[in-house]
């Protein structure tokens, strides 16, 4: 049977199928209006739905206007207790958990995850599958919100870092105190892995992705992968399955 996807993130969701490995978004849409999502869900008649959500609120809609039958909402509860260092698995967001069992399926070793979203995380699963935490920061959209509303008459330049340093103007020095302040620290988050875990690969992921990858990929090897969340999605789909 056909499996569609359904990620519900903290600013948007999206719906995405896997045909022979290749993955397809079908729908991107902000959380504001779920009727969209809902009604493309409809016309997937026969498929089965499997969702991530980090919005209860949002979720309890969605399955309160479609058929349930053919639908599986993963969540915390579902993951086996062999498989979490983690003290407060009731708050875990499972996209975090997700993500680090596609990269480890992918790599099978140490991985450590960057998913760049409207928050950052960075977290970090052993070549055994166990998730072992990680750290929670703001994500880059979170920053430049807190320039516009925090410091209004200053500007909000684009994503860029400038070749001269320092700043030579106030959205030069922007651009290095909040941008490749962001980016450095990322970096010494995961020099911290790798002074532990030196043989781990690293993934990155998430919608400022290109943006980190592009700032640190000549200090670190590192995978980007635009649908890691859905690949792990799929992974755990199948691994609570073959348990059950």
């Amino acid at each position: 049977m056909k499996s569609i996807y359904l990620d519900i993130g903290n600013s948007s969701l999206k719906i995405a199928s896997e045909e022979e490995g290749n993955w397809k978004i079908l729908l991107k849409h902000p959380l504001d209006d779920p009727k969209t999502a809902i009604s493309k869900i409809k016309k997937e008649t026969e498929a089965r739905l499997v969702i991530s959500s980090v919005r209860k609120d949002i979720l309890n809609r969605i399955l309160s206007k479609i058929d349930q039958e053919l639908v599986t909402v993963l969540d915390t509860s579902l993951i086996p207790k062999n498989l979490l260092n983690y003290d407060t698995p009731n708050t875990l967001g499972l996209d975090r958990f997700l993500v680090c069992v596609a990269a480890r399926n992918l790599a099978n070793k140490d991985v450590i995850v960057v998913d760049a979203g409207s928050a950052c995380t960075i977290d970090f699963m052993n070549r055994d599958g166990i998730f072992e935490g990680g750290i929670i920061m703001p994500g880059l959209g979170m920053l430049k919100s807190a320039i516009s509303e925090k410091l209004p008459e200053l500007p909000v330049p684009p994503e860029e870092v400038p070749l001269v340093w320092p700043g030579k103007s106030t959205p030069e020095s922007i651009q290095w105190g909040a941008y490749r302040g962001y980016a450095e620290t990322v970096k010494q988050f995961l020099l911290r892995y790798l002074r532990e875990h030196s043989d781990a690969e690293i993934f990155i992921t998430g919608g400022d992705a290109r943006f980190l990858s592009n700032q640190l990929s000549r200090e670190f090897k590192m995978q980007k992968r635009e649908f890691l969340l859905f690949e792990g999605m799929r992974d755990f789909y199948r691994l609570i399955n073959k348990e059950a």
